[in-house]
């Protein structure tokens, strides 16, 4: 069976003319609304990135400074320790005997009497 096309008079009224006009402005309040809204995910995307980038390079960042301060760290530990092997030194500088024993193997300086026997340390490195 086949449809019958009829003709149907449209009938012009006020309500079938407010009806249109009220569909016409929701259809653009929808369109506007959707405008807005992919505005603002715009706009929320691009702060999201900001964001996620300035804490990348934040935790980069952070990371390199605890690099360095654990080489900073190692570098203290080291010049604490040679500070106190100075220390030991300067406090053995003021033992006369020190110094004696020092200037005798350091200087080859002698008590009277004593006679110094120098022995190369090559020979003594091939023996072994």
């Amino acid at each position: 069976m086949k449809k019958a096309k009829t003709k149907v008079a449209r009938i012009e009224n006020r309500y079938i003319k407010d009806t249109a006009t009220m569909n016409k402005t929701r259809s653009r309040r929808r369109i506007a609304l959707f405008r807005r809204l992919a505005f603002m995910a715009v706009i929320f995307a691009v702060v999201g990135g900001l964001l996620t980038i300035t804490y990348t390079q934040q935790v980069l960042s952070l990371k390199d400074k605890k690099e360095k301060q654990v080489e900073v760290d190692k570098k203290m530990v080291a010049t604490k320790d040679e500070e106190e092997a100075l220390n030991n030194q300067i406090k053995k500088l003021h033992d006369d005997d020190y110094i004696a024993k020092l200037a005798r193997s350091e200087y080859y300086l002698s008590k009277d009497g004593e006679i110094i026997f120098n022995i190369p340390e090559e020979n003594s490195k091939q023996k072994e």
